[in-house]
């Protein structure tokens, strides 16, 4: 927003904290609920959420980094954070779900361990030193910027791979869960 669209600091924070507070906090809601109404009709169910936040932002992400437009550009983050946000309840469900009993504090620490090293820390790592090697083989900075966010959606594509894989799976392990943790010893 400020590289290429000109925007003023202050406008640009303005916009994206409440676009942070109100859609971030309807994703991850929203992806609850229908994770868990999911999860209610198939063992797939939150595997499904988690294909749908891993699709649906790519459209949405495509159309912010590619508009010349300002404010269709605020409205494309608005509708990329809703949809982005929607995994989070599904995953640490999901993480819960496949771990004996005993192991659920561990699980949903190693999640946020994982999520915040690999996701919050390596990924805008990643997209900026593409952006830089960018801008020093000679592109301008904020096409190099949106080149390297452009690039960093390829993530989406491994975390589908992954979701899909998951699903020849989920079933057998969800349901062995608690003869896992018998064979460990505990009373369940």
């Amino acid at each position: 927003f400020l590289r290429v669209h000109g925007e003023s600091t202050a406008s640009v924070g303005t916009w994206l904290g409440l676009t942070a507070i109100t859609a971030g906090w309807f994703g991850v809601t929203a992806g609850g609920v229908i994770s868990d109404w999911l999860k209610n009709r198939s063992p797939h169910g939150r595997l499904l959420c988690g294909l749908f936040a891993a699709t649906a932002p790519v459209p949405t992400a495509f159309v912010l980094f590619t508009t010349s437009d300002v404010q269709v550009a605020y409205y494309a983050n608005f509708a990329f954070t809703i949809f982005s946000s929607f995994w989070i309840g599904s995953a640490i469900a999901l993480c819960n779900e496949l771990v004996i009993p005993r192991m659920r504090g561990t699980a949903s620490a190693t999640y946020i361990l994982v999520v915040t090293f690999i996701g919050l820390a390596l990924g805008p790592f990643t997209i900026g030193r593409i952006s830089t090697s960018l801008e020093l083989g000679g592109m301008a900075s904020g096409e190099a910027l949106r080149s390297g966010m452009l690039w960093g959606l390829g993530g989406y594509a491994v975390a589908v791979t992954f979701l899909l894989l998951s699903m020849r799976y989920i079933n057998a392990d969800e349901t062995s869960r608690l003869e896992r943790a018998r064979a460990f010893g505990e009373a369940v």
